[in-house]
This record gives C-alpha cells, structure tokens and sequence, in this order.
C-alpha cells in the first residue's frame, strides 16, 4: 500500500503536472470505484493537488475536489498524449486536451470521489497529525502515547493518531529508534520519545528523498511510470533471516496484528 512518502512523491509530481489544466473527459470503467457525479468534474480546471494522510486531493476551480485513495494496489500514471490504451487493470481515465490520467488498482480497492467542500472536510477530519509538520511535537507525541498500552508499532498505524504511516515505514521507523515493536506505548520513556519522534520524521524524509519504495511487484509506481528505490537502503523490513546492520544479529519476523513484523531482538528493546 503506498504510504506518507509514496503518496507525498505521486503529489509532488501530478501538482506540477496537472494543476493549470482542464479535465475535458471522465471514462468510468470501474463504476464501484468511482463515487459522485462526474459531470461535476468535466469542464473545470485542476488548481492544485494536495496530500492528506495517504489521501490524494485534486482541487477544482468550482470548490469540488477529487478525493484518492491509492489503497493496496492503485497507481495513477500521466500519459502524454491521448488515446492511449487501457490496460486491464485501468479503472478510470481523466482526459485533458493533450494528456491522460489512468488511475490503474489491480485489487479493486482503490477510490476516487467527487466530493464538496464540507464533505471533503468531514473525510479528512478523522486524520491525527501531519508527522512532518509543527504540530507533530514530543509533547503531542508523549501525551498520544500515554494514554495506551497497545503495542507502538500498532499506535504508529492508527491513523487517527498519525497521519499516513503504514506497515514498511513503521518498521523501519521503530528500527531507526531502537525500540521494540512490541513495547507497549505507554511504557515509553521521555528520551525514547524524543528518539521516536526523531526516526518518524527522519525516516519519512528517507522515503521522499528516494521517490518511495517499490516491491518487486512493482505496483507502487510514480506517475511518470518509474520505481521509487527506498526499498534499497531498507534497515529491516523484509529482511528476516539477514543481519542487522549495526550489531550482525539476524532479524528477526513476527505477525503482530496481522501484519509482518521486522526487527532486530538485540538493537530494539
């Protein structure tokens, strides 16, 4: 599933290619993925793309939006020219006088939505805070987890308590830290706080340096159709069986709620 740094790179990308322009077209091919009307959309110009949590929004010059949700498997590919062809996992196509958008999800479980301001509004409010802004402090931080005893890699994934962390940069995130996935939240220390606080933003910043990270299923993908390449200076994710950068003790993986779980049992404590 594309996190914080692979939505915040497809953002980075279509804000300088799309905003200015104006949709002309609007072909549904998968109509459970596409909510509201369209003829809402065709006509207007796009004046700015924006990232919320793992969220895409593409502001509209009527105060409509286009709300994406990426999901497990979705991609949104600008094609130079037009009448490209669809390919089998294309679900919907946003045409512009010169250009295409295809929003591609083989699972199906992607989404776009017409929405209008206060819905665009109530969408978003569920979302806890942006890590890379100034209202992500120790002290939010500390006060977050406090009030817990669940594990502080499943914290790191409610997204109502951060926006836009998924399973490979919590991770990688708790492995930049030292700490034990499996910690209870609230049995953090103040400094270890500091230190999480620290790799959340750190790591994140990694991710975006390095345009995200593509499996080999290659299913994350920019909108120019290239691989992000974080995957490469991964510190522990997928990586059981190897050792640990720093100590040479092998990783190790566990399933804690469900997800795959990596970390080193000498290094995170």
């Amino acid at each position: 599933m594309p996190e914080l740094p692979e939505v915040e790179t497809i953002k980075k990308y279509l804000d300088k290619t799309v905003s200015g322009k104006k949709i002309i077209g609007i072909k549904i091919l998968s109509k459970k993925q596409f909510a509201g009307q369209s003829k809402k959309v065709i006509g207007k110009k796009i004046l700015s793309v924006e990232r919320r949590a793992k969220n895409l929004i593409f502001k509209l010059s009527n105060g409509q939006a286009l709300l994406v949700h990426l999901k497990m498997s979705g991609q949104l590919l600008w094609q130079p020219g037009i009448l490209k062809t669809p390919t089998k996992s294309t679900r919907v196509i946003i045409s512009f006088v010169k250009n295409q958008l295809f929003f591609n999800d083989m699972r199906k479980f992607g989404w776009i939505k017409v929405l209008n301001k206060d819905q665009l509004d109530l969408a978003l409010a569920r979302f806890g805070p942006e890590p890379l802004t100034k209202n992500f402090s120790d002290n939010y931080l500390g006060k977050t987890l406090k009030q817990t005893r669940r594990a502080i890699k499943i914290i790191l994934l409610d997204q109502t308590k951060i926006a836009g962390i998924g399973n490979i940069y919590a991770n990688e995130i708790l492995a930049k830290a030292q700490i034990n996935p499996q910690k209870p939240a609230n049995q953090l220390k103040t400094q270890e706080i500091k230190k999480l606080r620290e790799a959340i933003q750190l790591v994140l910043k990694e991710g975006i340096k390095y345009n995200g990270s593509s499996a080999a299923d290659q299913l994350y993908l920019r909108p120019d159709s290239s691989s992000g390449s974080y995957q490469q200076y991964f510190r522990v994710y997928q990586k059981d069986g190897q050792k640990c950068q720093k100590c040479k003790t092998v990783i190790k993986r566990i399933n804690l709620s469900g997800r795959g779980t990596f970390f080193c049992p000498k290094c995170q404590k």
